[in-house]
């Protein structure tokens, strides 16, 4: 079997998933080849498929589960968290760029208010105690964080009286690794409050560890790279949090801060590792129209060199695919990926600035082509969806109802 040719494999997968237990005894084929094919599979669609033939192919799938996450969605293109047909608030579609498709299958996730973030398949929600809750859509676990004690200023009303959105407190939330897999190992990192202060926490931990709030504010953005944290304020200054505590040290991390790395020119910024591991920071330009709609004029990409100091503006991404929004930022090879542009940027609306919905939705969503300059577009948002809150990327995880 191994001498397959891809042809083979992708024909043989076809007809197969195309099978139903009545017709054939598909379901009765030895592991050993259920293993294989597993294996030649590349996207979570495929993957679903499988799972749902029969149940001893499930059983199957739930084997190779963590296999399968580990091998292949590294690097995997995400999915866009959508509105569902028919505007639900109970549930969100997911819409594939590459298959330029949205799927039939739905995820039961609230569209009443904006998500705070998207890392590793979980997503994060502010509640009103400003308790932070991740919630995995795939599976359907949750995890509850303690509330944020230290914003500042107080929460106010607006001016016209009504209340503070509360989902703004927690402007980008990410990560370090999936609790579903490292259930005692991974760290929680958040930008918080209206000054946008950092604070990050550990599995296991009872309260948020928080940065020096008055040395570092209006951090932009945050990365977990090279077991650190990297975050980036609206001044281009780099800071570099070492979160890797031994027994007996002080609990106050260790913040070393670069001087400013590139001009502060910018209206959003994204620290983002590159497929072949490099840090970089991506500055993305609007184009105001009035005190509501806005609208991406451009993108500008450097590769931070950190022992340096410095910065090296790029020309392209080579052959890399960049997305950014509300999500931890995500680069993957579009090599791997047909019907991935590569050099590009796939970006979607996450200017949190303006805490009520413009009038006519969250549309500055799109594709941004760093060699030529070049717009395009992916998903079409319907005009329907115009008082919701904003899409967001998810990297799917093979969890829960899915396998």
């Amino acid at each position: 079997m191994s001498s397959m040719k891809e042809s083979d494999w992708a024909f043989l997968l076809n007809n197969l998933l195309d099978m139903t237990m009545k017709e054939s005894d598909w379901a009765f084929l030895p592991k050993i080849l259920l293993d294989m094919i597993l294996d030649k599979l590349v996207s979570f669609s495929e993957y679903v498929r499988f799972g749902a033939v029969c149940k001893p192919w499930r059983y199957v799938a739930m084997d190779n589960k963590l296999k399968f996450i580990q091998n292949k969605f590294l690097g995997q293109v995400p999915f866009l968290m959508v509105p569902s047909k028919d505007n639900s608030d109970e549930r969100r579609s997911l819409y594939s760029i590459t298959h330029n498709k949205l799927y039939d299958f739905q995820l039961r996730v609230p569209y009443i208010k904006r998500l705070s973030g998207s890392s590793h398949g979980w997503l994060f929600t502010v509640e009103d105690s400003l308790a932070v809750t991740l919630m995995n859509p795939f599976s359907g676990a949750t995890i509850e964080l303690p509330p944020i004690t230290e914003i500042d200023p107080p929460l106010p009303e607006y001016d016209d009286g009504t209340p503070h959105e509360v989902e703004f407190e927690v402007r980008r939330a990410i990560m370090s690794a999936d609790p579903a897999s490292s259930p005692n190992d991974y760290i929680v990192t958040i930008i918080y409050s209206g000054c946008s202060h950092l604070a990050f926490i550990r599995a296991g931990d009872e309260a948020w560890t928080y940065i020096d709030k008055k040395r570092f504010l209006s951090i932009e953005d945050v990365i977990y790279y090279n077991g650190q944290i990297f975050a980036i304020d609206y001044q281009s200054r780099v800071l570099m949090i070492d979160v890797n505590r031994k027994d007996g040290e002080s609990k106050v991390p260790q913040v070393e801060v670069a001087e400013r790395v590139t001009r502060p020119d910018f209206e959003q910024i994204y620290l983002v590792e590159s497929s072949n591991g490099d840090l970089l920071l991506v500055k993305r330009f609007l184009d105001e129209n009035d005190a509501i709609e806005h609208t991406t004029s451009g993108f500008k990409v450097f590769k931070l060199l950190l022992e340096q100091f410095e910065s090296l503006e790029l020309k392209n991404l080579g052959g890399d695919t960049l997305f950014v929004g509300d999500n931890h930022s995500i680069c993957v090879s579009a090599s791997k990926w047909p019907g991935c542009q590569a050099n590009s940027i796939y970006y979607t609306d996450d200017y949190t600035h303006i805490h009520f919905k413009p009038p006519s939705g969250r549309r500055d969503i799109g594709i941004f082509n760093i060699e030529n300059g070049s717009f395009g577009t992916h998903y079409i948002l319907d005009p329907s969806h115009n008082h919701m809150p904003p899409s967001i990327w998810i990297v799917p995880t093979v969890l829960g109802n899915f396998v």
